[in-house]
């Protein structure tokens, strides 16, 4: 779930489908709290266009990216599209076993109507193999809740307020491993 809230990676892990290693900066976000939902909204200029394909956002555009976190194993992302365009991505994972977990994915978008989703959920996809590339290669492979297991930079912020979360709910090592 972790991977799919942090903004730092799109740069480095997102190559192949839209990330841009010219475009790392990561700008100034906040995480609200609301009761056991956290809820960020990130702007930024990478795009949410996928590389190759045709689509171009006007020049300075700003990608509005609103995460909701429903503790402990789901969270949404709205991508905001140029024309009020909307992306609406939700994951919800339910674990089989300490190591292995399924991954639910309801994709909906507001645009392009007509046209087959599966261009939509094949790019997706190819996204999410990106990042289980990378959150299987962790170490360590349990999600460390003490925070002053790592060092955490401001990028961090919704990590750190989903880990925090996930401590008061009373979630810990036995739950994590």
């Amino acid at each position: 779930m972790e991977g799919f809230l942090d903004v730092s990676h799109f740069a480095y892990v997102h190559t192949e489908t839209f990330g841009d290693r010219n475009n790392t900066e990561v700008p100034q976000y906040k995480v609200k709290r609301e009761g056991n939902e956290l809820l960020a909204e990130y702007w930024s200029s990478v795009s949410n266009y996928g590389k190759g394909q045709d689509n171009v956002a006007p020049e300075g555009f700003q990608w509005l990216r609103e995460f909701r976190v429903f503790p402990p194993f789901s969270a949404s992302l709205t991508v905001h599209f140029p024309e009020n365009d909307k992306l609406n991505i939700l994951n919800c994972a339910s674990p089989i076993s300490a190591r292995f977990t399924r991954l639910f994915c309801p994709i909906t978008r507001n645009f392009d109507k007509d046209a087959p989703i599966e261009d939509t959920i094949k790019f997706n996809l190819q996204v999410f193999e990106e990042d289980r590339e990378m959150v299987e290669s962790q170490k360590p492979e349990d999600l460390p809740l003490d925070l002053h297991a790592e060092a955490h930079i401001p990028a961090d912020r919704t990590s750190i307020a989903y880990r925090q979360l996930l401590t008061e709910l009373g979630l810990g090592r036995n739950y994590t491993s």
